[in-house]
């Protein structure tokens, strides 16, 4: 946890607890491996929710930890492969909130879960102990010589014999969340909610900094020769043992949850509700590099070959590495770049800018404008177009992230409940509630007290008040700026209370089409499915036995497989849909395409919409597919991919959330559009059709008409007709009819989609297949 301030100063009397050094002098090399930025290695995908901890182990195996309750351990084959997916862990009933290694077991781990308990496991993942006390969530682990010692939210630190799970010391830590480390020397420090920092000798509290930090502290790191601390105050600090505050690091946007020092100790590595991993140099504390992920950023590990593993909220563990022959694909990796800057966009939308959207400053002023932090996100205007630059303080210049589009939010209607009226609020949060309660609604609108809101929450929940403070930082956090100063007299029922505006003019009638829009998606229902099954049986043969499905599995994923032939009037067991969805999804790409074959037919089985509810509704399978249709654009993998895509626009809930992200969808059809396989330019069309028919339906006026998405689309499609060849003809009328299905709605908001492809010569690109009355329509609403 983080310790700032004047630790050091009182410590002399406490008689050599700390050894005093000095930080390490600048290496005299010339070129380092840190001069190189680091690189997206691979993407682990194997978590159900948001992945919150990660770490190495001494066997080079990685072991993650995630709100689905699950640990799962990943190892590579071989020193030149990846990592792959070894077994998932049921070892807790909770949230897993902290893993740690074991220094005297080589592969042995520690875990940390919300169901208030530790455990300890051996190398193959079997649980061998249990620690069992603490009166709240376990969120820190580490292990000290021949014992262990969790850090709680109930305020201890508990200290246990590793041998028989006894707890030796309840340790008093502060207040709420703890978190533990250990230095060098064998002391215990702690840091905690209430800011505090104490250094534990035994079970005597030898010293205790009152205001470490200016808010939480949430990790505390050491190496041979410094500790380190990181805050929800968006700093680091780096002590020397004797207390001596040495350097804060500034530059995170938002709250630190995770902070260590990497294999080498000549660097720090840091991670943030920013969602970025920053590098730091230990000799100077710059900041080298800001790695922009596509959520929350809870934890990052180092390796020793010097690589990096990250746990991040989109439910991806990621490794990034420095070594040419680790690194992914270049197209996996702009893949990965374009949708975490897209995320670092949206988050700008919601406030992370240092400057409100309706006074973003003119770009003419950016070049006299100097970034306060490294990493700082900042929109400026360009006409009348707002766009995000993040700050590169080593540069000294702005990096574009790209356009901020839709500033003006829709609110959103609530349907009312004993505690919050219905009506329309800024805000809906989704707040899980753990296991077996599952998620809850939390309305809340700027200029309404979050103090006020988060009572009220708690007590329709009939939850501790205890976790009021909590409730408040999330609404903070989630409402941006604005909402820290919401007034004291809105209750939490109060809703958003704004004037209404002025009515618009009825915008110009929609001429009569009878053929645009198409209301009906273009899906890929059909499915061979006893050769399905035989590939997949096929594969089950060749791949790592860990991995393989026993006689047992194999008849539950037949009789799954025999349901979605019958149609969508069977119901799908539990066990079934774990084979066809989890089980066979631990596979090697390389063995994946008739798995996501079957993904795809079992889109056309209601149970899937199962999948894309809650919270993140579905984000991290959509992702997935993006990232193998990037990856293998021409091959059978590649075309499964994209047409399971098509077909999550059968059903009603998994359609729009896919169409909530429609921008990473559109920006992974740029290149699979390019396929040398014309099935796979099939699909892709399919999908800008599918997108068009979306967004006319969900643009009914009053609804705003989403007129940047629409462009894409076009000019997706227009390219696409361009470029395509003769045996394209199937793939060029549905990019036709893409078009067609837009033009309706633009003609009643500016025809700037018609002006577009008027000028690029629409009528001239239609393929001889084209009907006449198609390109009758087109001509009428093209004017």
């Amino acid at each position: 946890y983080e310790c700032h301030g004047h630790f050091a100063r009182a410590m002399c009397t406490a008689g050599g607890i700390f050894a005093i050094c000095a930080l390490p002098s600048p290496p005299t090399i010339t070129m380092t491996a840190m001069d190189v930025d680091f690189e997206l290695s691979q993407q682990l995908q194997g978590h159900e929710s948001q992945v919150r901890c990660v770490a190495i182990l001494g066997d080079g195996t990685l072991v993650s930890g995630g709100l689905d309750s699950k640990v799962i351990m990943w190892r590579r084959p071989s020193p030149t492969e990846g990592f792959a997916l070894i077994k998932t862990l049921g070892l807790h009933t909770d949230f897993i909130y902290a893993l740690a290694p074991s220094h005297s077991e080589s592969g042995s781990f520690y875990s940390g879960s919300k169901d208030r308990t530790a455990m300890k496991c051996d190398s193959e993942g079997n649980p061998c102990m249990q620690f069992e006390g603490h009166e709240g969530p376990v969120c820190s682990v580490v292990e000290i010589g021949a014992k262990v010692v969790t850090g709680s939210w109930d305020g201890t630190a508990k200290v246990w014999d590793c041998s028989n799970g006894t707890c030796l010391h309840t340790l008093d830590a502060g207040a709420h969340a703890v978190t533990v480390a250990a230095l060098p020397s064998g002391e215990i420090v702690t840091g905690s909610q209430d800011k505090s920092l104490r250094v534990f000798k035994g079970t005597e509290c030898v010293h205790k900094v009152a205001e470490a930090h200016g808010d939480i502290i949430r990790a505390i790191a050491s190496s041979s020769t410094s500790l380190l601390t990181a805050s929800n105050d968006q700093s680091l600090k780096l002590w020397s043992f004797d207390g001596l505050e040495m350097a804060t690091l500034a530059g995170h946007q938002s709250f630190v949850y995770g902070a260590t020092f990497s294999s080498d100790s000549q660097e720090i590595i840091s991670s943030s509700d920013d969602c970025t991993l920053k590098v730091w140099a230990v000799a100077d504390t710059s900041c080298k590099q800001s790695i922009v992920h596509a959520g929350t950023v809870w934890q990052g590990c180092s390796m020793p070959n010097g690589d990096v593993a990250t746990a991040c909220a989109d439910m991806v563990v990621r490794v990034w590495t420095r070594d040419p022959a680790r690194m992914a694909s270049d197209a996996e990796r702009s893949t990965q770049r374009d949708i975490a800057e897209q995320a670092a966009i949206a988050a700008a939308q919601k406030g992370s800018s240092s400057v409100p959207m309706d006074t973003a400053t003119d770009i003419s002023q950016m070049p006299s404008t100097v970034g306060k932090k490294n990493g700082e996100i900042k929109c400026f205007k360009d006409g009348g177009t707002v766009f995000a630059f993040s700050w590169n303080a080593g540069a000294r210049q702005w990096d574009k992230i790209g356009e901020v589009v839709g500033q003006q939010e829709e609110k959103k209607q609530y349907e009312g409940d004993a505690v919050f009226p219905a009506g329309e609020y800024d805000f809906i949060f989704d707040v899980d509630m753990g296991a077996g309660l599952g998620m809850r609604k939390l309305p809340f609108s700027r200029g309404q007290n979050p103090l006020v809101v988060a009572e009220a929450f708690c007590s329709r929940e009939q939850i501790n008040k205890a976790n009021t403070e909590q409730i408040r930082q999330f609404i903070i956090q989630n409402a941006g700026e604005g909402a820290a100063a919401g007034g004291t007299g809105a209750g939490a029922g109060s809703g958003s209370g704004g004037a209404s505006s002025a009515p618009t003019p009825a915008p110009p009638a929609e001429p009569e089409s009878s053929i645009f829009p198409v209301m009906q998606p273009a899906v890929f229902k059909d499915g061979k499915f006893e050769a399905l099954q035989g590939k997949i049986l096929e594969f089950n043969g060749q791949v790592d036995e860990s991995l393989r499905l026993d006689a047992v599995e194999v008849s539950h994923l037949t009789e799954g497989i025999k349901k979605l032939q019958t149609g969508v009037t069977t119901e799908l067991r539990n066990v079934e849909k774990e084979m066809i969805i989890q089980k066979l999804g631990q596979w090697p790409q390389d063995k994946l395409f008739p798995v996501v074959d079957l993904w795809r037919l079992f889109l056309v089985h209601p149970a899937s919409s199962d999948l894309y509810k809650g919270t993140d509704r579905g984000t991290a399978y959509i992702l997935q597919m993006l990232g193998y249709l990037a990856a293998e654009t021409n091959g059978p993998l590649g075309l499964c991919s994209a047409r399971y895509l098509a077909n999550l626009f059968i059903y009603q809930t998994n359609k729009y959330a896919a169409f909530d992200k429609r921008e990473y969808i559109l920006k992974g059809m740029e290149a699979a559009l390019s396929s040398t396989n014309k099935h796979t330019k099939v699909a892709c069309t399919s999908i800008l059709l599918n997108i068009a028919v979306v967004l006319h339906e969900s643009s009914q006026p009053p609804k705003a008409w989403d007129i940047d998405c629409a462009q894409k689309v076009a000019r997706l499609a227009m390219d696409f007709l361009g470029k395509a060849g003769a045996e394209d003809e199937d793939a060029k009328n549905r990019a036709v009819l893409a078009i067609g299905s837009l033009l309706p709605r633009d003609r009643a908001n500016k025809a700037t989609v018609a002006a577009e492809c008027k000028a690029a010569g629409l009528l001239s690109k239609l393929p001889s297949s084209v009907t006449a009355s198609v390109r009758a329509e087109l001509e009428k609403l093209l004017g």
